[in-house]
């Protein structure tokens, strides 16, 4: 999940989702899905930001690549919160005979 400013265009966040795309794509990664969640007010000013659009990706890629995702994501300027998170599946359920 990333968090652009909510004054950031349509064009702006096509833009942004495009280069996450590209970004997990060149790590090895498979990009499942990729788009605007919402647009919120922040909780608290983020570089006299005070509302956000909220963008999240489903992907699946090598976990020694998330590293490398996070330093882009974080240098990128136009971010500006990011968060990688490991979605845990469920585990098979053992049934007794």
């Amino acid at each position: 999940m990333w968090i652009l400013p909510g004054t950031s265009s349509e064009d702006e966040g096509e833009a942004s989702v495009n280069t996450v795309k590209s970004l997990i794509s060149e790590n090895g990664g498979d990009v499942k899905s990729a788009e605007l969640w919402a647009r919120r007010t922040l909780s608290y000013l983020i570089n006299k930001n005070s509302e956000g659009a909220y963008y999240l990706a489903r992907f699946s890629v090598d976990a020694g690549a998330v590293p490398g995702i996070d330093r882009a994501m974080t240098a990128d300027q136009t971010v500006l919160r990011h968060l990688v998170v490991l979605e845990e599946r469920p585990k098979a359920v053992a049934t007794e005979s």
